[in-house]
């Protein structure tokens, strides 16, 4: 029913703004664009907006880093998140949740720019009060794997940081939670930010590696992307030379699901 909408008044005046700037701009812009103008057109009505607010992520009750969110309104009351896209897709949507679990926001609208017409999806916060368990079954292994012992302890703290956070976060919040769930699960890692880059025993220099050597036995690479492609795994197998290391794993967090690749 209509009475049963959260924040009815403000949600239409907050449509209304975003209407008015679709009509003016159209579609299609680069998003800094739709973001100026909906910040001054909610301003400019008196609703209390915070553009690219901070919030930090926390992971088991640590920081895993921070992430901006597109708009806040009135202290929570609803989260704004722009999209300029073919369509709002069930990923958006993902992504908007972690942002109502990260936030506590009542109400989020995902709102799309890049259609013929604006296109706008609310979201209450429903997760407050659903709880749901975390669960995961390993996969069944070829008999000569290397460490499969190992490896389903990895997968299983890589879904369960992946099922507590959510998608849509950037890779270095991932990352960092992951270390943290090894820690948690008394796994030992090793957080390897640079390697040193040669050529026929030449030192080049140092390059950024961004990878998490596992009990000294897997490497595991963290990501949030749209997709994996073949260069990365080719870059993690380099590295894995390099580190004397016979097991590679690359983690994908952007959608969904856990995309969990091993090499």
């Amino acid at each position: 029913m209509l009475s049963n909408i959260i924040h009815k008044e403000l949600s239409y005046q907050v449509r209304g703004i975003l209407i008015d700037v679709y009509n003016q701009l159209g579609p299609k812009l680069p998003e800094k664009f739709y973001q100026k103008a909906v910040t001054f057109g909610l301003r400019q009505r008196g609703i209390a907006c915070e553009s690219e607010k901070e919030f930090e992520v926390f992971y088991r009750e640590m920081s895993a880093g921070s992430y901006y969110i597109d708009h806040w309104l009135e202290q929570g009351k609803i989260l704004l998140e722009l999209k300029v896209a073919s369509d709002i897709m069930p990923i958006h949507q993902a992504q908007t949740i972690s942002y109502l679990k990260l936030t506590d926001a009542d109400l989020a609208i995902i709102v799309n720019f890049g259609t013929q017409s604006l296109q706008d999806k609310r979201l209450p916060n429903f997760i407050r009060d659903k709880k749901v368990d975390f669960q995961w079954q390993p996969k069944r292994r070829a008999g000569n794997t290397l460490y499969p012992e190992l490896l389903d302890r990895l997968f299983e703290a890589l879904h369960r940081v992946h099922f507590i956070l959510g998608p849509g976060f950037i890779h270095r919040v991932y990352r960092q939670a992951a270390m943290i769930e090894l820690q948690y699960q008394g796994i030992g890692y090793e957080d390897i930010h640079n390697m040193l880059l040669y050529y026929n025993s030449y030192c080049l220099g140092e390059h950024d590696a961004q990878v998490i050597r596992v009990e000294n036995k897997i490497l595991l690479g963290v990501f949030a992307v749209t997709s994996m492609d073949k260069v990365m795994g080719m870059v993690i197998k380099k590295q894995m030379k390099h580190l004397g290391v016979k097991v590679g794993v690359l983690a994908n967090f952007y959608g969904e699901k856990l995309v969990v690749e091993e090499m």
